[in-house]
């Protein structure tokens, strides 16, 4: 790792309880996963209140859709993204550079450079770092993989994409 006053390089093993966190937020935190989330929970209570009104049938819709938006979709979410740390580019470390002009992303499946411009949307919470290109996948950048350096490169991220 190596850093100047203008640039800061880290590299970043993401791992299975870094990937599973980004997941879970990015589904359940969009449009679609609040609804599936509030179908799950209509499903719910309908079930247990009009339990005597429903043949087995119904029951059977009712608890699929219960378990659907809360189980089922969150644990296959899951099961894909602990293939691709296992197959995909994920498999080794990412090396960024953060610049001036941009990101520098650099890992077995080649560079990327993205300029701040280029960035849609920064989410930064208290383990991490989400930067979006688009609605659905981002450059994620653990705090416990920034060599205390995670305040810094937040800072810097904020300043460029404002």
């Amino acid at each position: 790792m190596e850093s100047n006053e203008e640039c800061i390089e880290i590299d970043v093993q993401l791992d299975k309880k870094t990937l599973n966190r980004f997941l879970l937020r990015n589904n359940f935190l969009r449009t679609g996963g609040v609804i599936g989330l509030i179908i799950s929970v209509a499903a719910i209570v309908g079930l247990f209140t009009f339990w005597n009104y429903f043949g087995t049938a119904q029951r059977v819709i009712l608890l699929f859709l219960a378990l659907m938006f809360t189980v089922i979709q969150p644990v296959t979410l899951l099961m894909k993204g602990w293939e691709q740390l296992k197959k995909g580019a994920f498999r080794e470390p990412f090396h960024y550079t953060f610049m001036p002009e941009g990101i520098e992303v650099v890992n077995i499946a080649g560079t990327a450079n993205v300029e701040w411009k280029q960035i849609r949307r920064v989410v930064i919470t208290k383990d991490a770092m989400y930067i979006y290109m688009n609605a659905v996948s981002a450059l994620i950048i653990s705090r416990e993989e920034c060599d205390g350096r995670f305040t810094e490169i937040a800072k810097m991220v904020r300043e460029h994409t404002r």
